[in-house]
């Protein structure tokens, strides 16, 4: 079967190869691949940033996608059945450890993410964990599901990790796909008012942003800070940082009312020159969100039936996998929002 794979440890070097089809052990489910996502991570393992593919020590050729979906072609789980619609947790975790143990497995000290550490899902059939796989609520549009695993990053740290409150106004610096899941989230949990930013590049996004009933702020043209002081004088109750640009961090900082909280999502590639002064001075509290924990896809499954909608809004481009590099090359310019890959 065809699989798109990074073959070495270094920019580039990512193919479509032939490689074996799976074989389902008990208590595996068998998933026949109908779309992939691609998010910054896969330009990260394509381009080879060290600062996030550290994290994974993987072997080659290693099948990349850790955004997929598809149809249960065999189970023997009572709760996956054959021909659902599921979308898959692509977290494995030791089960065994610490955090495991807490109930965090995010945090797993032997996590491997399919895509990142072991084969992902990138290719035509997945064995997955039944553990990991999570059938579609009835009447949800199937269209839906290889946007699930970002809406559940978003989940986490919108509903889990930094709490939205009814009447909160939040800022989301970013205006990538993960941004624009935390301000869906945001706005159905009840914050009043819901800024998310980008850059000039981002217009279409930004677009996106006011379609979902955001208030859009082009940075290019606008100052942040001072577009925020008109929905609130004295700043966000909550920024959600999703962009990964170490110059975000104080800008973060500035946006937030004392006593608020910043949910730290991005992935920085350089260095930062945070000032811990107006933290400790306005008693800020900075929280990083990595990831999700199973209570996370639960949560964001009962979410979904109010969201769908908005979320399908975020796909902007289908292409095939036989295109996959200029699919990844469309995500570092950032064109479009969401991209899917079709087997």
């Amino acid at each position: 079967m065809k699989a798109i794979a990074k073959l070495r440890p270094e920019p580039g070097a990512m193919a479509l190869i032939e490689v074996d089809a799976p074989v389902r052990q008990s208590g595996e489910v068998l998933i026949k691949i109908s779309a992939g996502g691609i998010c910054g991570t896969d330009v990260a393992i394509w381009k080879w940033y060290e600062a996030v593919v550290g994290q994974y020590a993987p072997s080659f050729p290693l099948i990349v996608g850790h955004e997929f979906a598809g149809t249960v072609v065999a189970s023997d789980s009572p709760r996956v059945a054959l021909g659902a619609t599921v979308s898959v947790n692509p977290q494995i975790a030791c089960g065994h450890c610490h955090y495991c143990g807490l109930g965090r497995p995010t945090l797993c000290d032997n996590r491997r993410l399919m895509g990142g550490r072991i084969n992902g899902g990138w290719t035509e059939y997945v064995s997955v964990p039944a553990w990991n796989v999570h059938p579609l609520p009835d009447g949800i549009d199937t269209a839906v599901a290889p946007l699930l695993e970002p809406l559940s990053v978003a989940t986490h740290a919108v509903i889990e990790r930094v709490p939205v409150r009814g009447g909160d106004v939040v800022a989301v610096i970013g205006a990538g796909p993960i941004g624009i899941l935390c301000a869906i989230l945001a706005i159905a949990a009840g914050a009043s008012k819901v800024m998310v930013t980008g850059v000039a590049a981002d217009k279409g996004r930004l677009a996106l942003a006011r379609a979902i009933g955001a208030i859009p702020v082009n940075i290019d043209e606008e100052d942040p800070a001072v577009a925020l002081r008109k929905l609130q004088f004295d700043g966000a109750d909550i920024v959600y940082e999703t962009s990964g640009v170490a110059a975000t961090l104080d800008q973060a900082i500035a946006m937030t009312r004392k006593g608020g909280s910043i949910g730290l999502i991005g992935l920085c590639h350089g260095p930062s020159t945070l000032k811990s002064t107006p933290i400790v001075l306005k008693e800020l509290a900075l929280i990083g969100s990595r990831g999700y924990n199973e209570t996370t896809w639960e949560l964001m499954m009962r979410a979904l039936p109010a969201v769908v909608g908005d979320v399908l809004r975020l796909v902007t481009h289908e292409v095939a996998f036989n295109d996959f590099e200029a699919a990844l090359g469309m995500v570092q310019d950032r064109v479009g929002s969401k991209i899917v890959l079709r087997p």
